[in-house]
């Protein structure tokens, strides 16, 4: 279990923490499952890693229990697939070397840090992926001083890049954003996303709505090449740097960093339960076991944490 989500967990329940450290849930929702078909995406050394990123996403589709709600769980692992493709496509260029993963390292004298982050194929920087629904000012501070970014940054003394994709909201076991939806002409089948010349207004109600997966005849360049003739891309698909931290601040950081791991990884009793933020702003897994008081176990619906792979 990587150190950042371990110490965004301990920031905002000990008890849940106390469990990460072990257990996981067995099952996998479809953000996680997407995070995970990118993974391979972009770390994979075949040169159609946004095929190598789909097909991952149904291998894990096949061997874990998806978390669904009330939506036709195949529908959304083949949504999921194609946007994995989509996304892997997007952020990884060209003939670029696979991205590459970082090295465990010492928290100055005290713990070990377990990277959630990639590095850049040269090595000179951090990179990680951000999915959101939307992006906002808030949203932007919270990811750029998260655990995920800053504590990856102060770890390692490397600026990061941040790959921030905007999917759109989830439905039905579907995203409704550029990068898995659009509009079709239905005479000359054009695809399209908004407007060049009025993006406030939407096309006509002949203008067919398509999902990406339920059209194969569209390749994953040219539904990527539509949505930046379209101007989409870039409001989909964007970088933000994160900076080294002077000196002192970064000392700082590691510090804290450090102290909380070790009060997190020494923790021998189970700690009292916490009495906000179960449920909001995501549904904490152990919700159940917690105010149930029975500890997590296989009979519960979750695995050990090195089982999981």
């Amino acid at each position: 279990m990587n150190s950042p989500f371990l110490l965004t967990a301990y920031e905002k329940c000990p008890r849940s923490a106390f469990w990460s450290r072990d257990w996981q849930r067995a099952k996998i929702d479809l953000t996680e499952l997407l995070q995970e078909g990118i993974k391979e995406g972009v770390r994979t050394s075949r040169e159609d890693y946004g095929n190598a990123s789909g097909e991952k996403v149904m291998e894990i589709s096949a061997q874990r229990e998806i978390v669904q709600d009330k939506y036709s769980v195949y529908d959304a692992c083949i949504h999921t697939a194609s946007l994995a493709d989509v996304v892997s496509s997007a952020i990884r260029k060209a003939k670029e070397p696979p991205w590459l993963l970082p090295d465990p390292i010492g928290l100055g004298n005290g713990p070990t840090w377990h990277s959630g982050a990639f590095l850049s194929p040269s090595g000179e920087s951090l990179r990680r992926i951000v999915l959101a629904s939307n992006w906002s000012t808030e949203r932007h501070y919270s990811e750029a001083r998260s655990l995920f970014s800053l504590g990856e940054v102060a770890a390692y003394g490397l600026p990061m890049q941040q790959a921030v994709i905007v999917l759109g909201q989830s439905r039905d076991g579907k995203r409704h954003g550029y990068f898995s939806k659009g509009v079709q002409h239905p005479a000359n089948k054009r695809l399209r996303f908004r407007k060049r010349n009025s993006p406030g207004e939407s096309f006509k109600s002949s203008w067919i709505t398509i999902f990406r997966e339920d059209h194969d005849e569209i390749s994953t360049h040219d539904w990527l090449q539509s949505m930046h003739q379209d101007g989409v891309l870039a409001d989909s698909c964007f970088s933000v740097t994160i900076e080294v931290p002077e000196r002192s601040a970064r000392q700082r950081i590691v510090d804290v960093m450090a102290r909380k791991l070790d009060t997190l990884y020494n923790l021998e009793k189970i700690p009292d339960e916490q009495y906000t933020g179960c449920f909001w702003p995501t549904r904490c897994q152990y919700v159940n076991n917690c105010h149930s008081g029975m500890e997590p176990s296989g009979r519960y619906g979750f695995v050990r944490v090195d089982q999981v792979g």
